[in-house]
């Protein structure tokens, strides 16, 4: 037979102890799966700086500059960033760095990727030093933090010919 609420030492008014605890336990337990994994804001990349170093046999080396920003309230490792840059709808560069340093919690960083492609590429663009036009270019790729999968970008724009250097000398004025 079971025993009365009062003689138990238990109010009827009150619930047992050991259920509030349990019942407290499983509503946290509940609420912690729910969450769910942190998601990070994708770093943004711009195209900062293209230079073009020297020509060899047909080919332009070019040094192209990146920036890099995180949104994020955490800092960022970056294990690798995957490229491909278009200058005037030309392949122009694309590659694969893995020397990229931890992003800080809303800070920038900056990455320097060498390319080599054929001078015909860059025929457009070098053109357009003479002409002061901007360049149009196109930037895609994917920024890989450390602990999570590729994180796709893409930027579209146009960059200014004092931030498009060539290794002819100083452009025409």
């Amino acid at each position: 037979m079971l025993a009365a609420p009062e003689r138990s030492g238990i109010s009827a008014t009150e619930p047992p102890r050991t259920l509030t605890v349990v019942a407290l336990a499983a509503s946290l337990l509940v609420a912690a799966c729910a969450s769910g994994p942190p998601s990070i804001a994708a770093p943004e990349v711009n195209l900062e700086s293209v230079r073009i170093t020297r020509i060899v046999d047909g080919k332009a080396e070019v040094l192209v500059g990146l920036r890099l920003y995180n949104p994020n309230a955490m800092a960022l490792p970056v294990k690798a960033l995957d490229y491909e840059i278009t200058l005037d709808k030309r392949p122009a560069a694309s590659g694969r760095t893995l020397r990229v340093d931890t992003l800080p919690a809303g800070g920038e960083g900056k990455v320097d990727l060498a390319g080599r492609v054929d001078v015909g590429a860059v025929a457009t663009a070098l053109m357009a030093l003479g002409s002061q036009l901007p360049v149009a270019y196109t930037l895609t790729g994917t920024v890989t933090v450390q602990g999570w999968a590729p994180i796709a970008f893409s930027r579209d724009g146009k960059i200014a010919v004092s931030k498009f250097d060539s290794a002819f000398g100083s452009r025409p004025r």
